[in-house]
């Protein structure tokens, strides 16, 4: 990642939710607003032309409409895991969580669209120092205030840890928190995953993550193999290769191992059926996908 530039899947992911509202039919599973702002495409036209030629590097020696079909996979699951993550929170918030940590921000906007919870709730944005520099500039062009409840923590993995930048940023490690960890754990090691996993397992009961992950090329069928190869070789071109994928039983009680009391997972079908039913637009949850979210038990004395 060069100095002052946000990583290529935040910006990716920023472009997706900001293309829902364009492309997509309704009722519009997200509404992110300030998407299209933060992204940097500029406007409506810009951000099209742009996702026309990443349809195009996809669809590069493939079947005619792949592209399209691809990019329609992965911004249905951009928005879908967002309203998922988003309902879970108010749901941790109605059980009295008062912090809220996310975790690979990039160019989330969530502090910025709901400034009614500033009363009510702590977030910290963590993310590498270059995506934050890049997103604070953009935000002062946005004319968008930081509000009063939101903590920037940047972290450079390779030299600090997630303990000790949120120490820094006077995080309440002795209080619940909710956690979202949305589009990264394919990004990293197994051994990095897990040990980001332990450190909120040793958080205050009570406290909950929700996270993506990828499964294993074994458990998927011919077309989504296909798929996922070309979702790998895109992010590989960026300097963001795939590195892990996981089996969802094996993963579920590993994360009973380290102290999550209660596990539960979304699976597409799931996904399909909460959020998709119905609609006309191609619009379902890429197969590969899941998304995990693991409550942090009493601990026994």
């Amino acid at each position: 990642m060069e100095e002052g530039s946000p990583s290529a899947t935040a910006v990716m992911m920023a472009m997706l939710r900001a293309a829902h509202l364009l492309l997509d039919g309704d009722p519009k599973i997200f509404h992110d607003r300030l998407a299209l702002g933060l992204c940097g495409a500029g406007n409506e036209a810009a951000l099209l032309a742009a996702l026309g030629t990443v349809d195009a590097d996809i669809a590069s020696g493939a079947t005619s409409g792949f592209g399209t079909a691809l990019t329609r996979y992965v911004r249905a699951n951009a928005v879908m895991r967002q309203r998922y993550t988003e309902e879970e929170l108010k749901k941790a918030l109605e059980r009295g969580v008062t912090q809220y940590v996310i975790l690979g921000a990039g160019l989330d906007s969530f502090a910025y669209r709901r400034t009614d919870l500033a009363p009510v709730l702590r977030v910290f944005e963590v993310d590498h120092p270059a995506t934050q520099q890049w997103k604070s500039i953009r935000l002062r062009e946005l004319k968008i205030d930081l509000p009063a409840n939101l903590t920037f923590v940047p972290v450079d993995f390779e030299r600090q840890t997630l303990a000790y930048g949120l120490s820094a940023a006077s995080h309440r490690s002795d209080l619940p928190s909710f956690v979202s960890w949305l589009g990264v754990t394919m990004y990293l090691t197994e051994a990095a995953v897990f040990e980001t996993l332990r450190y909120i397992a040793s958080l205050a009961p009570g406290t909950e993550i929700v996270f993506q992950y990828a499964l294993p090329e074994s458990l998927l069928d011919d077309e989504t193999r296909h798929l996922v190869a070309s979702v790998k070789r895109t992010a590989s071109s960026t300097g963001e290769p795939w590195l892990t994928e996981f089996e969802p039983t094996a993963l579920a009680a590993q994360l009973k191992k380290l102290g999550y009391a209660h596990v539960w997972d979304l699976e597409p079908v799931e996904a399909d059926a909460r959020y998709f039913a119905g609609r006309t637009d191609g619009l379902r949850t890429p197969p590969h996908s899941h998304l995990m979210k693991a409550r942090v038990g009493h601990r026994a004395k």
